[in-house]
């Protein structure tokens, strides 16, 4: 009886293997190309800021940027908005109607909403 249980026990064991060295085994195939190279779901930097860009929010005027979280960001000659206290420097948003001394400028927004320029 008790080796009618290991046997049991041994194909439950073999069963799961099995299980992960296929997950495994789909996992690499997905993730290569027809060359042998990883290719992943990336895409090329024009393509990937062409849908940064019009997957953004969208503000008419840099005074609407009270609404984002407090932080540093920066704002870009193209109006883009970037979270300066990551890191990777995420895009956050798009301001529409900027001038051209708030371009390429370095903001703060406190936790109440008030913006104010940081100086070098």
């Amino acid at each position: 009886m008790n080796s009618m249980a290991e046997n049991r026990k041994m194909g439950h064991f073999q069963y799961a293997l099995v299980a992960v060295s296929l997950a495994i085994i789909v996992s690499l195939v997905a993730f290569m190309s027809e060359e042998g190279k990883i290719t992943g779901f990336a895409v090329s930097d024009s393509d990937s800021f062409d849908i940064m860009e019009s997957s953004l929010v969208e503000y008419n005027t840099l005074n609407e940027l009270g609404s984002l979280g407090p932080g540093n960001y920066y704002v870009s000659s193209e109006g883009i908005v970037y979270w300066l206290d990551d890191n990777s420097m995420p895009a956050v948003g798009k301001v529409n109607q900027i001038t051209e001394a708030q371009k390429n400028k370095r903001i703060y927004i406190d936790s109440e909403g008030n913006i104010g320029y940081i100086l070098n």
